[in-house]
């Protein structure tokens, strides 16, 4: 087979002219080229639409990522702000329950005198609250004096257009802590009623550290008394089952003391000996 990119030469056994055989073959060679034009074109054409539809199926995951990343971050945000929310409603309740007393009055003074004896007498009882000064953060280094704040600095600063510093963040509002002290004067017809009352109070669910301060002798016209005064500390916290547990004991143990008084106290029914008294 002969080149048709070749020299034409002219033909041994050929009658026909040079020139026509000449043309013939620049048709077939210029066929032959335009047609591997043609093939290349379309495959390079081919090429270019294909990758122009991956290149649009890449823009669209990417559009739909991003939108998702969006999604995520308004989602992060919202449950960021959620947070912060929680954690204001946290301090505000945990200041809230700071500021209610955690135990009772009522449950505090029937505990006093329900474990009172029948012979003793409450005179004065006096509850103080105060509150501990909170305990200063530990920081790293110490801190920097403020520095001195003057009207031509802002002015300086203004004319120079550079922004002034911002105030560092106020330090967020501790949850108060209070304390309840307990001070008891009572009147006692023995030593031994206000020793079994200092030991009942002991035991106490709603109070700590009782101590007796100071007893002592009194006369009220020709009988003998002991004066005496007790100090303690009121629970910031007790269980409610516990406080209930013990008033319903004290109630107990109080209403069986009233019925042995008064079944006492009766009057001997009618027909009844009694013993002849001596003069």
């Amino acid at each position: 087979m002969s080149n048709p990119f070749g020299p034409v030469g002219p033909a041994h056994n050929s009658f026909l002219p040079e020139d026509y055989i000449r043309s013939k073959a620049e048709g077939r060679a210029n066929i032959i080229t335009l047609t591997l034009f043609a093939v290349v074109l379309a495959a390079v054409m081919g090429a270019f639409v294909v990758t122009k539809a991956s290149v649009q199926q890449v823009a669209k995951r990417k559009s739909f990522v991003n939108q998702q990343f969006q999604e995520a971050g308004r989602k992060i945000d919202q449950l960021k702000a959620l947070e912060s929310q929680q954690a204001q409603m946290m301090e505000k309740a945990e200041i809230t329950a700071a500021l209610v007393e955690k135990v009772p009055r009522w449950a505090v003074l029937a505990e006093l005198t329900l474990r009172m004896p029948t012979d003793m007498r409450l005179d004065s009882m006096v509850i103080k609250c105060t509150r501990p000064k909170p305990e200063p953060q530990a920081s790293a280094t110490a801190p920097k004096p403020p520095p001195i704040k003057s009207i031509a600095g802002k002015v300086a600063g203004a004319i120079k257009g550079q922004p002034e510093k911002k105030e560092p963040d106020r330090p967020k509002p501790q949850v108060p802590r209070f304390t309840y002290s307990l001070t008891l004067e009572g009147t006692a017809m023995k030593n031994q009623d206000f020793s079994d009352y200092l030991s009942s109070l002991k035991s106490s669910p709603v109070l700590d550290r009782v101590e007796m301060a100071f007893i002592r002798e009194v006369k009220e016209g020709d009988k003998e008394f002991r004066k005496f005064q007790v100090t303690a500390e009121v629970r910031t916290s007790i269980d409610t089952s516990v406080l209930s547990k013990s008033l319903q004991a004290l109630v107990a143990a109080r209403t069986r003391l009233v019925a042995e008084a008064e079944k006492q106290n009766e009057p001997a029914p009618a027909g009844t000996p009694t013993a002849a008294v001596k003069e």
